[in-house]
């Protein structure tokens, strides 16, 4: 690794530390690169390494590393006490690659056609009013829901919102898209499949609406408006987040300590 970034949260300790990592790499030659660099270190929480993933999607190989200094780091490998640990990874170790595919949304609008990317989630919200949405499994009408809205993760994100409304863990190595409800409604006049689906990645999920006014979509942490939008279709990227792995990371002890 020659060429590096720093993205950093904006408080105070966050910035110290990634001062410190940037003094140091310097001083061994390395070069600060903000438009292609080859490595992008994170120090701050989850937040922040999907700031970074957003800023840097474009680049297919840029591999990305976190130091958690955050009050949620699924992604970050090193804790903020251990800053000279990762300082000497990075200048002295070559890491192992674990690549995860990002989410990809296809939204049609009135005229044009909007294409959206997340790691953790796509998912369409509409807390103005109950949002019914037929839902398309490859092209073959799966239900209508009736309810808040439906979400759409990946592995990576199958811990993060999806998680909080009732979704399943999937452990790395399985390449999943997994649709979860959202404060679905059900009664005697409206039922839907409740569970979370788990797919296989190669899953087209069309989402279709003859009325998506008042919802919005929101990607990791961005959101659009879906007033004149009929039809959102979401798909596995073909883009995916490399991150760097400079030591052996057991994701049972994650999930232990985080949660």
């Amino acid at each position: 690794m020659q060429r590096f970034y720093i993205v950093e949260k904006e408080d105070l300790g966050s910035r110290e530390l990634g001062q410190k990592i940037r003094t140091a790499l310097i001083s061994h030659h390395k070069e600060i690169d903000e438009n292609n660099p080859q490595c992008v270190v994170t120090v701050g929480g989850d937040g922040t390494f999907l700031h970074a993933v957003h800023k840097f999607k474009h680049i297919s190989e840029v591999v990305f590393v976190g130091l958690h200094t955050g009050t949620l780091g699924f992604f970050t490998n090193y804790e903020k006490d251990e800053v000279d640990t990762l300082i000497d990874h990075l200048l002295n170790q070559t890491p192992v690659i674990e690549s995860t595919h990002l989410i990809e949304a296809r939204i049609t609008h009135e005229q044009t056609v909007t294409i959206l990317e997340a790691l953790n989630e796509v998912r369409i919200e509409n807390i103005v009013r109950t949002q019914e949405i037929q839902v398309y499994i490859n092209q073959e009408l799966m239900e209508i829901f009736r309810g808040n809205g439906l979400c759409v993760s990946g592995q990576a994100g199958s811990t993060a919102y999806n998680r909080s409304i009732g979704g399943a863990i999937i452990v790395p190595g399985i390449d999943v898209l997994q649709l979860t409800e959202i404060s679905g409604i059900h009664n005697k006049a409206y039922q839907s499949i409740r569970s979370p689906l788990v797919l296989p990645k190669d899953t087209s999920i069309t989402l279709i609406s003859d009325n998506f006014k008042g919802a919005k979509i929101l990607y990791d942490h961005h959101v659009l408006d879906l007033d004149d939008v009929s039809k959102v279709e979401i798909i596995t990227s073909t883009k995916k987040v490399n991150m760097a792995r400079y030591r052996p990371t057991s994701y049972i002890k994650r999930l232990h300590c985080l949660f």
